[in-house]
This record gives C-alpha cells, sequence and structure tokens, in this order.
C-alpha cells in the first residue's frame, strides 16, 4: 500500500518535546509550560512529551518514584490538564501513577478541554540490559485503549515496549493510526541506532505513522525524538539537547 492511511488527518500539525526531567516537579512543569507555549504559537493541535516528563531521579529511584507518584486527579495531571485549556492543546505525556505499592509509568492523553481521555501503563519493564525496571515500577496488565484525536487514532507504547513488535501490531489492530512512543532511551553502544531503526520499523510494519518522543540528559538519556510516515519516510528528528520539533501529518 502507498501513500498515507486512508481516514489519517492530514495538514495536521503537532510537537514533540525533548528534555531532561529531574526530581523537582515545578521546574519539569515549567519546562513544559514552554513547550506548550511554543507548540501552540506554531499551530500544532498536540503536544507530545517524553517518558518521566513528570520526576526523574537517577538514584535511589524505587524509594523516591513512590514518594512522587500521584493519583491521576492529582496536582501534575490538574496542572497538564489546565496548560491543555489555556492553550487549546491536545497534551500526552509521562507520569508516575500512585497505587498501593509501586507506582504505574503511566502516559496520559488529556483533551483540549483538560479531560482525561486515556492512560497507559507500561506493560514491559525495562528488565534489560543489567537494569530492572521492575524493582521501582509496577507493570501495568492491558494495552492503551485507541483514541480519536486531531491528528488520527492514536495509540502508544512506552519506551522499551518498542522492542516487541507485537505490542505495535496490537495497537495497530485496535485501529490506531498513529502511534506514540514516548522514552527515556538509555544511552549505550549502537541505543541511538537501535532507537531510530526500530520507530521507522514499527511505521513501516504497521503502516502507521509513529512519534517517539525520548528524555535528553547527557550519558544517560540519548534524545534525538523522530518521527516517521507510514512508509518509512523521515517527517523529522532533533539530535542531542532540549527543543521541540514541530510536524506536519
Amino acid at each position: 500500500m502507498g501513500g498515507r492511511m486512508q481516514g489519517l488527518a492530514r495538514g495536521i500539525t503537532v510537537s514533540l518535546a525533548q528534555f531532561g526531567a529531574g526530581t523537582d516537579k515545578r521546574h519539569n512543569l515549567h519546562a513544559i509550560q514552554s513547550f506548550a507555549q511554543e507548540s501552540s504559537d506554531a499551530g500544532a493541535s498536540m503536544l507530545f512529551l517524553p517518558e518521566y516528563s513528570m520526576f526523574y531521579a537517577k538514584t535511589n529511584r524505587r524509594s523516591l518514584n513512590i514518594q512522587a507518584a500521584e493519583p491521576l486527579d492529582g496536582p501534575f495531571v490538574t496542572a497538564l490538564a489546565e496548560l491543555a485549556r489555556r492553550h487549546g492543546l491536545w497534551l500526552a505525556a509521562g507520569v508516575y501513577e500512585r497505587t498501593d505499592g509501586l507506582p504505574y509509568n503511566t502516559v496520559v492523553v488529556l483533551d483540549a478541554r483538560g479531560t482525561l481521555r486515556g492512560c497507559h501503563r507500561k506493560q514491559m519493564l525495562y528488565d534489560a540490559f543489567d537494569y530492572r525496571e521492575s524493582d521501582e515500577c509496577r507493570a501495568g496488565d492491558c494495552a492503551f485503549p485507541t483514541v480519536d484525536t486531531p491528528a488520527g487514532r492514536l495509540g502508544i507504547i512506552t519506551c522499551f515496549e518498542l522492542r516487541f513488535p507485537a505490542l505495535a501490531a496490537a495497537q495497530r489492530a485496535a485501529g490506531a493510526e498513529v502511534l506514540f512512543v514516548p522514552a527515556g532511551w538509555v544511552a549505550g553502544s549502537n541505543k541511538l541506532l537501535h532507537w531510530r531503526t526500530l520507530l521507522c520499523a514499527r511505521a513501516i510494519e504497521n503502516h502507521m505513522t509513529v512519534l517517539g518522543a525520548d528524555q535528553y540528559a547527557p550519558n544517560r538519556f540519548i534524545g534525538h525524538s523522530a518521527a516517521f510516515a507510514p512508509d518509512g519516510a523521515g517527517l523529522g528528528a532533533l539530535e542531542s539537547g532540549c527543543g521541540l520539533l514541530n510536524i506536519s501529518i
């Protein structure tokens, strides 16, 4: 099949934000506010933010994640909802969701009225490359229920889940036209190659637009947020550093 997927929104501008979140939620929110303003000024309908946008601790992550986690109606998501309303933007961002134990690594999707339209609790935790995310987060138990957005029907998989083709295929089977991949893609040998190759592969094999928004932190997260069309053509990319990528889909 050639060209764009039938039914996919055309000429819609969306923004991918790339930054390095820390342990100060107010500082992280301030960065998101700046991105929201810039995205709105560019005429975007949606702003996609990375995994861990609410909070990221470099050490002692188990206890600090539990302390930082909030319910989905807590202060951080409420502040995101206000930003969405103020700027008339859909927002998607990574948060830590409170439970009775380890938090979920969750991505929330808010519409331009600030209404929570869905969330994805990361299922496949990063227990690989000598790391155990399962020591600091609880795994979700179901796939993201795809949702209609200005850019088309949206699916989500998070970071490490990009390495599992069946998860992206399941989102496509559920109707996704655009796949969002928020990430904190860890630096390492050939990791940039893996990130870009897998984003492109998921676009081609499922014939859907793929948007990857990554954290950036020197020697920790690689950045290099990127977007690919259903035929694998690059729609735009960032390199290292913080920034905003505006693309038309």
